[in-house]
């Protein structure tokens, strides 16, 4: 159950489960003991990508083969 509000700048809310007024920066219903439900948290930053890899070396070139006949 919730009865905490997005924003604790509000007034008093009303408990969903017996109605009373409460303090948004309560935890729990001071009438019933409802437990409030947490306030939402700052999301978490999606994870950075990886270092690239760096490029291979150059391979050595080859020797030119022979003429064909």
């Amino acid at each position: 159950m919730c009865f905490r509000p997005a924003t604790t700048g509000m007034g008093p809310v009303r408990c969903p489960k017996c109605g009373a007024e409460v303090d948004p920066k309560l935890d729990e219903c001071p009438s019933c003991g409802a437990k409030a439900a947490p306030t939402p948290g700052i999301p978490a930053a999606p994870g950075a990508p990886g270092i690239p890899k760096p490029p291979s070396a150059p391979q050595a070139p080859e020797a030119p083969r022979p003429p064909s006949a």
